[in-house]
């Protein structure tokens, strides 16, 4: 019975979970009533609105459920009530409210409301705005609406089959069987939760997952509308708002990926912003495929053309959302992945298949039912036609989304590959390596297409003004490329021809796409912000293509190992070994090392608590010749232990400059352990102490608190004044305590970092007139961190370049809403 544990809050929890199946019947209820809605239309007209309110009240009942939902877990974990699963695994007492929210979705279950909550909303939109087909998008949308629902039931069939994972689950009824749960007060004995993982601690991941999940979300918005359009055989209603929620989605996912790697830029060590994680890759592909979709459908809305390579595109996009939330829950990514979820079991395995299976089901049976009757035009695309490339452009982002979906399915389907052949598959030893030499090329040819379409027109081009305006840019995107590659030393090695070729014809590209969409913009277009939304995104794809070749070709590691001293490292093989030794430096404490054009100290540590230690590293540039230094700055790298893991990682920082940044990282720390012990020195005053570089003095013994003191109580605290000397004078005063309180007697301890040194005072000797003191310096050698540092030129050409991206999204997106004809084709229903 529930009533025997003392102290359980059980209210939040049980109207958790009554809103958990109320949000879930709402969304059957919904889509059978949209379902019967589309298939009476033709029959009897008010029975068909009937439906259709029904549908319409069903979905706003489940997306009030599902805000209740959200707000009764947020009340659970605020108010750390730890008698909750959810709540004692994700949070505890000493985190900031910034965090709550990240404890929200660090949880799988957290993240599947997540996605539900930013699906309610935008469902809520097309339901306004969905005029014909809003009873055959809305069924579509309550219906992945229940198959995300599924996954929080937390309803079991039996012992061992599970649908979904509830957040409102008890401790007690988690770990079942645990002695503590033997006693009524439990509680009593759980002072505070497993806390939030210290990687997630971030400011970035209180703002990214909600951005990307609502990329995630609007997905589904042009999958309901092709599903819709299928479903109707109405191959023109379709097309607008799809095209709308196509530019909608594609700022949103784009930007909650690249917040992604901000955040990994940030907090973990891939030693840049982008290493072709299975997780960054997971959200990546979606985006080329939507983008390939978004232009596909523009080809068919001027042209008539590509009708079927757009439904595939769309509705494979969200597919592939679910693809990516199958590996990046499951586990089946194993050790391949940094940042996926650990597994979640094999009922969830299951659970994503099944709903992956019944989505492609529909999809791939809509498409074949209307093969025959989906327009087509007879007649090839005319080779200078804007269509023709566009189409081009779009299947080369289809396949540099199939190569990036097969190396990251490696841990899938290499036991099928083993079974057949008898050989194991690998995921490639070098990722950055494996994807960059194909990706590469992808880039280079999207980017030239992404400068040159703009200037061809539909159905048919004037070839000599296309010939005239292209040959301009390009001639002064070859004079960009040659004063980049001459300032930035790209490709500029003699004898490295052949190598440098690829990155040359990667740099010319960037430079047009760049030159040429800014002349599209301010010459053909006068600078029009309602028509230069495609020229302005196509120019942030550009920048940010320069932004990467520019801080990934020239980044320097400064961090040289140029003693000879092997540091030791496992990265799984010998060439990756000497790599990482040769870009590592021990820097012993206190003592400047050469980094470059900086002298990197290392002033010491400090641990926040058992789980978050950083480390002080003092900078200073000096001009050649100057006595002085020209700048000075600290940076403070992190090593941090993720939650359930029993080693660091890092957490690195960064000095941020217009032109470049400075990205440090800790790699390694010496072992400090033996050497805490402590030397006794009883002295009396004027008597000296000889440390390592230096010497302490002991310039007498003084009363600082005298509260009722006497020998039989109150209280006296009393300081012993220290002076510590280096071979260049007095460094620093110290003042360790000793502190007698009702008989109760004890020494505080003082330290001075720059020299490692600490300092108890742990006894007065009265017949001696001394004091005696404790005494730990740690030699420099036995102190030191391994770091690597690295810089990369430039960077925030990249961040520069996705902002104006997403600017171009947005310019394009509002455009299509001040259309007079939009608003017209996208009425709110009645």
């Amino acid at each position: 019975m529930d009533t025997q544990f003392i102290g359980e809050n059980l209210a939040p929890g049980k109207l958790g979970h009554f809103f958990i199946l109320l949000s879930f019947i709402g969304a059957i209820f919904s889509a059978f009533s949209y379902f019967r809605a589309a298939g009476t239309e033709q029959k009897d007209l008010k029975a068909s609105r009937g439906w259709l309110l029904m549908g319409r009240n069903s979905f706003i009942i489940h997306s009030v459920s599902i805000i209740a939902v959200f707000i009764c877990l947020y009340y659970i974990i605020s108010n750390h009530l730890f008698e909750y699963y959810y709540a004692y695994d994700h949070s505890d007492k000493s985190l900031p409210m910034k965090y709550l929210l990240s404890c929200f979705w660090e949880g799988s279950e957290g993240s599947f409301l997540l996605w539900a909550f930013w699906n309610a909303v935008l469902g809520l939109v097309v339901m306004a705005r969905g005029k014909t087909l809003e009873s055959r998008t809305m069924a579509i949308v309550a219906l992945v609406q229940v198959a995300i629902g599924s996954t929080v039931l937390g309803f079991y069939i039996g012992d061992s089959i599970a649908i979904g994972s509830s957040p409102f689950i008890l401790l007690r009824e988690k770990m079942q069987g645990a002695p503590i749960f033997a006693q009524a007060n439990y509680l009593d004995f759980i002072k505070d939760g497993d806390g939030l993982n210290e990687t997630l601690q971030n400011y970035w991941m209180t703002i990214h997952p909600p951005v990307l999940f609502l990329g995630f979300a609007s997905t589904l918005i042009p999958f309901a509308y092709c599903i819709a359009a299928l479903w109707k055989g109405d191959y023109q209603s379709f097309v607008r708002p799809t095209l709308t929620w196509s530019l909608f989605s594609g700022a949103a996912l784009g930007t909650g990926i690249m917040m992604g790697g901000a955040w990994a830029y940030e907090s973990l060590n891939f030693g840049g912003y982008w290493a072709w994680d299975p997780v960054e890759n997971a959200s990546l592909v979606p985006w080329l495929t939507l983008i390939a979709g978004l232009h596909t459908l523009l080809i068919y809305k001027a042209t008539k053309r590509s009708i079927i390579i757009t439904f595939v595109l769309l509705l494979l996009t969200h597919l592939l959302i679910w693809y990516s939330t199958f590996l990046t829950r499951t586990g089946i990514l194993g050790d391949t992945s940094v940042h996926a979820f650990t597994g979640e079991g094999s009922s969830l395995t299951y659970h994503l298949l099944t709903i992956i299976g019944v989505l492609l089901l529909i999809s791939k049976w809509l498409i074949i039912k209307r093969w025959k009757a989906m327009p087509r035009v007879k007649t090839e695309e005319a080779v200078s036609s804007r269509e023709f490339w566009m189409f081009i452009g779009s299947f080369v982002l289809l396949l540099s989304a199939i190569q990036i979906s097969i190396s990251t399915s490696i841990p899938v389907w290499s036991p099928l590959a083993k079974w057949i052949t008898g050989k194991d598959i690998a995921p490639p030893v070098d990722p950055v390596q494996h994807y960059n030499s194909i990706q590469l090329w992808v880039a280079v040819v999207v980017a030239l297409l992404s400068a040159a379409i703009l200037y061809l027109k539909f159905k048919q081009t004037d070839g000599k003004t296309v010939l005239r305006r292209l040959g301009l840019t390009a001639a002064i995107g070859l004079a960009f490329t040659i004063l980049v590659s001459l300032t930035q030393k790209i490709g500029t090695d003699s004898s490295r021809i052949l190598e440098n070729i690829p990155y040359l014809l990667f740099l010319f590209s960037c430079c047009f796409a760049i030159v040429a969409n800014i002349w599209y913009a301010a010459a053909i277009q006068k600078a029009k912000l309602k028509a230069i939304g495609a020229p302005v995104a196509h120019l942030g794809f550009g920048m940010s293509l320069l932004g990467i070749l520019l801080s990934s070709y020239n980044k320097e590691v400064i961090s040289l190992n140029t003693t000879g001293v092997e540091i030791g490292f496992d990265k799984g093989s010998a060439q990756a070994n000497r790599k990482e030794n040769r870009e590592n430096i021990i820097l012993p404490i206190g003592i400047p090392v050469a980094m470059g054009e900086y002298f990197a100290t290392y002033m010491g540590d400090s641990a926040i608590n058992e789980t978050h230690q950083y480390y002080r590293v003092d900078y200073q540039r000096r001009e050649p010749g100057a006595k002085t230094a020209s700048e000075k700055f600290t940076l403070y790298p992190e090593l941090v232990k993720p939650k359930h893991s029993d080693n660091f990682t890092a957490n690195p920082d960064s000095k941020h400059y217009l032109t470049r940044d400075i990205f440090t990282y800790v790699n390694g720390v010496s072992n400090k352990k033996g050497q805490d012990k402590y030397i006794k020195h009883t002295i009396k005053t004027g008597d000296s102490i000889f440390l390592t570089g230096g010497y302490m003095v002991l310039k007498g013994i003084r009363v600082v608190n005298n509260e009722n003191f006497s020998g039989e109580g109150g209280k006296l605290d009393v300081a012993a004044d220290l002076t510590v000397y280096d071979l260049k004078g007095e460094v620093a005063r110290l003042e360790p305590l000793y502190s007698i309180n009702n008989n109760i007697q004890g020494g505080t301890e003082d330290t001075l970092s720059q020299m490692n040194l600490f300092v108890r005072f742990t006894q007065i000797v009265p017949d001696k007139g001394a004091a005696e003191l404790e005494v730990k310096q740690i030699s420099p050698e036995n102190d030191y961190i391994v770091l690597k540092a690295i810089v990369f030129p430039y960077i925030n050409v990249l961040w520069a370049g996705v902002i104006v991206m997403v600017l171009g999204f947005l310019m394009s997106l509002a455009h299509r809403f001040s259309q007079k004809e939009i608003k017209q084709d996208i009425p709110s229903a009645e």
